[in-house]
């Protein structure tokens, strides 16, 4: 009777611990899918006839591929500087996103790509930099996409950028 009971309490035991487990796992990661759209009017500051270097403050609001959820209708911001040759792009920028609470996810924007002319696309990836509120030590990374399609009036820039987001909250 004692080893029934014995094995019973230990079968109880990792049930409970397993399934734990599989609880706090699920809450860890969490991926997504979503799209911003942003304006901005670069400053642009010519080098030569082939180099060129733009400061740039983009404004606008995302939306969640499901409609709902973590950042869904949330203003972006992003400030950035861009070196722009002949044969390749440079950016340094960061985006921040401001959910209804008014608490702000940081982005780096650590890799962008050239132009791909053929699709009128930029591929890049970000990394979470910082947070505030309850987006303190969260960590992510975000591949995206940018689109410009011709802008009016001149001078002035639009932007589509697909985002396929991975977010792992603080503990």
């Amino acid at each position: 009777m004692k080893h029934l009971i014995f094995v019973t309490l230990a079968s109880f035991i990792l049930v409970i611990t397993s399934g734990g487990q599989g609880l706090a796992q699920s809450k860890k990661e969490r991926s997504f899918s979503g799209t911003h759209y942003y304006e901005h009017t670069p400053k642009v500051y010519k080098l030569d006839e082939e180099q060129m270097i733009i400061q740039f403050e983009t404004l606008g609001v995302r939306v969640n591929d499901s409609g709902d959820g973590p950042f869904h209708e949330t203003s972006v911001h992003i400030v950035g500087v861009m070196y722009r040759g002949k044969e390749e792009s440079r950016l340094r920028a960061f985006e921040t996103w401001t959910d209804s609470d008014g608490d702000k996810l940081i982005w780096e924007l650590v890799d962008k790509k050239a132009e791909d002319s053929r699709t009128g696309t930029t591929p890049g990836t970000a990394k979470v930099f910082s947070g505030t509120g309850k987006y303190t030590g969260m960590e992510g990374t975000m591949d995206f996409l940018v689109r410009n399609p011709k802008s009016f009036p001149a001078g002035t820039g639009r932007g589509i950028c697909r985002e396929e987001v991975t977010l792992v909250p603080s503990n």
